[in-house]
């Protein structure tokens, strides 16, 4: 990459991006250290069930509806095509999720819960879905519009509020405080939104899509990128809800949780480079030689930073969680194996998968899902019931090898396939 290609960078806002994501993950991550100090081991624990009892309630979240404003806007070049689809998606997106709020209501009050105190917690957090949807689809559109200087500061603010209001209201309340920041954090995070598209919003009319072909193509490519996105959180989600089924203890809940915070949230680094990237392997997605440039650009550079991240996780464990999670050194083990799975996933299936959705083949990574997602359901099980929490940790780490393999075969078929 010459001195021109960095500037062109620059200029088009990776900075903007890449600081916003910088700034988000480490606000996380104060968060979590805050509260896992604020609030007790039972109460985290607890918590952490609920709240991952949600996110698999919004697994198909908005019906796929931010993917498919990214993938459609990204494509447009006139402004009111590109507001036209986030107009149709963000209405699919709204109605859909204020269903999954009621069930979740439903399941909180009557449905089977491995944790009982997370039932309190879950119904609490019910209508965080109508949020979130909204929040998504404006970050969506600003993405497509290459607006990245305003998608990184709505991404920035957002954590910030997120940090202010669930420190803050824990120390008062508690897990409960803890969710009412959540719900101040969306709402104001929304507004500034709604402030950044004030111009935008005079488009309104135009966001009718009269064909009805193009509407159905629409809802395909957004339902089948959610499914593949569902089973790829699964990876993530399952191993918190399979140790609360079989362990049935806050305690062995929390540590595996915060063993995940660091390899988890580090993603923002591959993850930054493909927002920005995103838009334009869309544009690009008949062009052989700039994919196959661009790719081996972005592997390499991922896999030197990964690698030295990975190392000093794996060798600086035991000081990291002695001077930020003292409470939690038993879960030194795990997130060691799960740095290692950091590395695989960074710098393979996360790029991978992005970037098979920018070019439009999202029907490949649902396939992938869909097998990592039974090898995931598989080995969770088998070695979570030998091993404990670390038997997850291992079974996370088998699958982000599998979901890379797979990934590259279908990135290369693409490739040859365009050729």
């Amino acid at each position: 990459m010459n001195k021109e290609d960095i500037k062109s960078l620059l200029s088009k806002g990776l900075i903007q991006i890449f600081s916003a994501n910088f700034i988000n993950k480490i606000v996380q991550f104060m968060t979590v250290l805050f509260l896992t100090n604020i609030i007790s081991v039972n109460e985290y624990g607890a918590f952490s069930y609920a709240q991952n009892t949600m996110s698999f309630a919004l697994l198909l979240e908005g019906l796929g509806v931010t993917a498919g404003i990214l993938q459609y806007s990204s494509v447009e070049k006139d402004p009111k095509d590109k507001y036209m689809f986030f107009g149709f998606g963000i209405k699919i997106g709204f109605v859909f999720n204020i269903i999954v709020s009621i069930m979740i209501m439903g399941y909180a009050m009557w449905g089977p819960v491995a944790i009982q105190s997370s039932r309190q917690y879950l119904f609490i957090m019910a209508f965080i879905p109508i949020l979130s949807i909204t929040y998504s689809c404006i970050q969506s559109y600003l993405r497509a519009s290459l607006r990245n200087k305003e998608f990184s500061r709505l991404t920035v603010f957002n954590t910030i509020m997120y940090f202010i209001g669930t420190v803050s209201l824990s120390y008062i309340m508690g897990a409960n405080g803890l969710i009412l920041g959540m719900y101040i954090a969306y709402l104001s995070t929304i507004l500034l939104g709604i402030y950044f598209l004030r111009d935008d919003i005079k488009l309104f009319k135009f966001t009718k899509i009269d064909n009805r072909n193009i509407q159905m193509q629409f809802i395909k490519y957004s339902i089948i990128t959610v499914l593949s996105n569902a089973m790829s959180q699964i990876l993530y989600l399952l191993d918190t809800q399979l140790i609360g089924v079989f362990t049935k203890n806050e305690e062995i809940l929390a540590s595996y949780k915060v063993a995940t915070t660091i390899p988890f949230n580090i993603t923002f680094i591959p993850l930054s480079l493909l927002v920005f990237a995103y838009p334009y392997f869309a544009q690009n997605k008949e062009n052989k030689e700039w994919i196959k440039e661009k790719l081996s650009l972005l592997i390499k550079g991922l896999a030197i930073v990964n690698l030295l991240i990975s190392l000093g996780g794996i060798i600086l464990a035991k000081p990291i969680f002695y001077i930020l999670f003292p409470k939690y050194i038993d879960s030194v083990n795990c997130f060691r194996v799960l740095m290692v799975g950091y590395f695989i996933s960074g710098t393979f299936r996360i790029p991978y998968g992005n970037i098979l959705a920018s070019l439009g083949d999202a029907k490949a990574n649902l396939i992938n899902a869909v097998f990592s997602g039974i090898a995931n359901i598989i080995l969770d099980i088998v070695f979570i019931k030998q091993y404990g929490s670390i038997g997850a940790a291992y079974a996370t780490l088998l699958v982000f090898i599998i979901s890379s393999i797979i990934h590259h075969i279908f990135i290369k078929r693409y490739i040859n396939r365009i050729g």
